[in-house]
């Protein structure tokens, strides 16, 4: 007896630890099963689980011998089913049953554990455990037979009560971040509808650069996935692509900040107006500062002008200390600047594509990151670009 303690101790821990970590409720669900099925050495086992958008409980998942299986959604049962009206009822009257017995109403006449019967042997269960959180029915587990046929003994019920408990934290948990993730998602829409409308805000100031954020964010998401191909991507940039996006569509969004003057100036700039067009840079930082959201995306804002030698600007960073978000917008920006018509480059100014690749090779080293200048050079060559 002792050891069948001690193995159910040991199941317990082990699942307790493998739960936490698991933040999908289906998959959180699937790992319980199995977990009792092997333990208690189960024909089989099925789990309902309250769906709060559709306010029913419906069957999640089961496990055991085929045949026995409930595919998923299949069973719906409403709040007022009896069985959910047995537990839910009682926990509120007394301190709540752990467990209900088929052996225990499967004689009874009573009204109520005949329409529960019937739930029993849908289910082909033996047992049923509840699980609450505070006096709210989370989910209804059904046990099927043993393998050996015989009775649930006193330590069997207690490990399942002890696991229901820790399987309600776990799926409270999973639901958490389950709501977090869909935030985060809807917000991460809502940030590229902001950058989107921003950007169109610049083209509308200067009409020359029309077409130009669109063209620049897609140069730089094929960039930075070819980088990735390469190996050349550190785990400890997480979210690259999505910041990326929102960056590059707003590289030059400090543009709004320089005089119309300036940016339709129909000629070459003098050093006045080239030093009034660098500070679309910080202008640009500034502009994005007070939304926390975009806190990575104004690293590409801010330093898409800095030069891998040093020679850039608006601080002179130099090699891996320019985020390499900036390095991929710059090779990007670069590409699109030098092949694409703009009021102070004549027509003889305007270089092919493949002029402004060669360039973008000579310039390794000196204007670009090495690896980030190979990983636009290889798109370009495998005509992705």
């Amino acid at each position: 007896m002792e050891k069948i303690r001690a193995d159910y101790k040991k199941e317990l821990e082990k699942a307790a630890k493998q739960m936490i970590l698991i933040h999908r409720v289906d998959t959180l669900v699937k790992l319980i099963l199995r977990t009792i099925v092997k333990t208690l050495k189960l024909e089989h086992a099925s789990l309902i689980l309250y769906d709060e958008a559709k306010d029913t409980y419906v069957a999640n998942a089961s496990k055991g011998k085929s045949g026995l299986k409930i595919p998923k959604g299949l069973t719906r049962l409403p709040k007022d089913n009896p069985l959910i009206r047995y537990f839910t009822d009682r926990r509120v009257k007394t301190s709540g049953e752990d467990y209900l017995l088929f052996d225990k109403i499967k004689h009874s006449t009573d009204h109520l554990y005949e329409e529960i019967k019937n739930q029993f042997l849908l289910y082909n269960a033996k047992a049923c455990i509840p699980g609450f959180f505070r006096n709210k029915l989370i989910f209804a587990l059904f046990l099927g037979e043993k393998l050996n046929k015989e009775y649930f003994t006193p330590e069997e019920l207690g490990f399942m009560s002890v696991l229901s408990s820790d399987t309600v934290m776990a799926v409270q948990n999973a639901w958490l971040f389950q709501d977090l993730n869909k935030q985060l998602h809807k917000n991460a829409r809502l940030f590229l509808q902001t950058a989107l409308a921003l950007s169109s805000a610049i083209e509308a100031k200067d009409p020359y650069t029309q077409g130009h954020t669109e063209r620049v964010a897609g140069y730089s998401l094929v960039v930075a996935n070819e980088l990735k191909t390469m190996g050349g991507i550190p785990k400890n940039e997480k979210n690259l692509l999505e910041n990326l996006r929102i960056s590059s569509l707003l590289h030059d969004i400090g543009k709004i900040g320089v005089p119309e003057k300036i940016l339709n100036k129909d000629d070459l700039l003098n050093e006045e107006e080239r030093e009034a067009m660098k500070k679309h840079t910080l202008i640009g930082a500034n502009i994005l500062s007070s939304i926390d959201e975009f806190q990575v995306p104004i690293l590409g804002v801010k330093y898409h002008h800095e030069h891998h030698d040093g020679s850039g600007y608006p601080e002179g960073l130099k090699g891996e200390k320019i985020p390499l978000i900036a390095q991929i917008i710059a090779v990007a920006d670069t590409f699109d600047a030098i092949t694409t018509k703009r009021p102070y480059r004549r027509g003889s100014g305007l270089l092919s594509k493949e002029e402004a690749a060669r360039l973008i090779e000579s310039e390794k080293n000196k204007q670009f990151n090495p690896l980030v200048a190979d990983a636009f050079l290889n798109a370009y060559k495998k005509g992705k670009i």
